[in-house]
């Protein structure tokens, strides 16, 4: 009956939250990734550097696409 009204991603308050960048250990609280995905992060994403969700995404995709060849 109703529908979630998406934010309009072009706001500017959706692009900040789109740059935050988050910490290793961050990530392995989020409740945003499975737990696989967590242990992916955990094995590729450096200490003491931050990453976007986009990064961090990218760090998965890659290390699934590498271990499928």
């Amino acid at each position: 009956m109703f529908t979630k009204k998406e934010p309009d991603p072009k706001t500017p308050e959706v692009q900040q939250k789109n740059n935050q960048k988050y910490s290793k250990a961050q990530f392995a609280e989020s409740r945003q990734f499975s737990r696989i995905e967590k242990d992916i992060l955990a094995a590729v994403l450096l200490e003491q550097k931050t990453y976007t969700l986009q990064e961090a995404q990218e760090h998965i995709l890659q290390f699934m696409n590498g271990e499928a060849q």
